[in-house]
């Protein structure tokens, strides 16, 4: 035969030759596979997970077909607790580089997941980060940088990563934009820049105008300027639409009636306030105000009477710690003391505060829920229900 002929012949050989070897290597693949997968299973079923991790890592590196079996693998150990495992087959699959572009975003993303579960922010943020020029992830990346930057308290990131998620999914921010501004005036109020607190209180509005945060530190800002009137006023703003809120700013308003020497208009801030909402701390502020400006006994008798009225639990409470230091016989003052000291533990456990979306209870209020981590959620309890015949039993004062 002419050598050309040989020559032009060689290619093709090579690649019929290429063919058929790929075929037999698939071939015994799938003759292996199951092979490999059921003595990985039986690792697993027998509690011996780091020799079932080491059989399933052997077969990523001969079959690529596998990955996401391997994936669904790394999802479960993350979720059992398991992070370094997970994080091994992880980290596994997205060093391969023949890995289809995404199968690596996916590999990415469950990476990235381990290092956020075991507190590597670091890591996770910079896998996040590239996560966020990948359409299918950029949503749940931004969600994750979010709670990143929440954790450490990078208020001015977590706005960019919040207002990208409300690009890329539609999603509503406005609350929690509306308190990263919060967080970014309360640094300002403490580094003594209230010209910038403003800016950023405008900014926390635009997002939520009904922000009730935001709405005290605007009254705060106010009364450290001296301008206690429009102080007051900013307060009292939320008599219209948040009544409920009302008693997170009884202390602010008390000081700014003060400062202007008004307890006529202070008290009758306080009973305008209580005929919208029975909150207890309106009857203790109302009780000693009246005390110090009148005398104990008138105190005393208008807590008898607002408890009658507003009756509750709190309620009941200041009523006997009133009655235990009345300065009656020494007898009836302990038994008073001790019904006091009982029921303040049942206040105390009542957990005042509770949030709407996840069911958290707290003694104090949180702007972001410690449970579910979202903000403006956690909100006073309604009040106790009435303890009328507990305060029936009361002796007339």
């Amino acid at each position: 035969m002419d050598p050309l002929w040989l020559l032009l012949l060689l290619p093709t050989a090579a690649a019929g030759g290429w063919v058929m070897a790929k075929r037999e290597r698939r071939a015994e693949r799938r003759k292996h596979l199951p092979e490999a997968y059921f003595k990985g299973l039986s690792f697993l079923l027998n509690e011996q997970p780091d020799e079932a991790l080491r059989v399933f890592l052997e077969v990523v590196e001969v079959d690529s077909e596998t990955v996401e079996i391997h994936l669904a693998l790394g999802n479960l150990f993350r979720r059992r607790g398991e992070i370094e495992r997970a994080t091994r087959i992880h980290q596994n699959l997205v060093a391969r580089s023949d890995l289809d572009p995404g199968l690596r975003e996916q590999a990415l993303f469950e990476l990235a997941q381990d290092y956020f579960k075991a507190g590597l922010f670091d890591r996770a943020e910079s896998l996040f980060r590239e996560l966020r020029r990948a359409p299918d992830y950029r949503a749940q990346a931004c969600r994750f940088l979010m709670q990143i930057y929440d954790q450490e308290k990078e208020w001015e990131s977590a706005i960019r990563a919040a207002e990208e998620l409300a690009r890329a999914a539609g999603a509503d921010m406005s609350q929690p934009l509306a308190h990263y501004y919060c967080e970014l005036a309360e640094q300002a109020i403490a580094d003594g820049r209230n010209a910038r607190a403003g800016r950023h209180i405008e900014s926390a509005f635009r997002h939520d105008p009904h922000c009730i945060r935001a709405v005290i530190q605007s009254g705060r800002l106010a009364s450290m300027s001296g301008n206690h009137i429009n102080a007051i006023s900013i307060w009292r703003g939320l008599e219209r639409w948040a009544p409920q809120a009302l008693g997170e700013v009884v202390d602010h308003v008390a000081n700014s009636y003060t400062a202007l020497g008004d307890a006529k208009s202070y008290k009758k801030f306080l009973e305008d306030a209580l005929a919208r909402n029975p909150d207890a701390r309106f009857i203790a502020a109302l009780v000693e105000l009246v005390s110090r400006e009148e005398k104990d006994e008138a105190g005393r008798k208008l807590l008898v009477d607002l408890v009658r009225r507003h009756p509750s639990i709190e309620g009941l409470h200041e009523l006997l710690k009133s009655r235990a230091a009345s300065g009656g016989g020494e007898r009836e003052n302990r038994d008073f003391a001790l019904l006091a000291d009982l029921l303040s533990q049942v206040v105390g456990q009542g957990r005042g505060y509770h949030c709407r979306t996840c069911g958290f209870s707290s003694n104090s209020l949180h702007w972001q829920c410690p449970g579910c981590k979202n903000w403006g959620t956690v909100q006073k309890r309604a009040a106790a229900e009435p303890l009328r015949r507990a305060v029936a039993m009361q002796p007339p004062a």
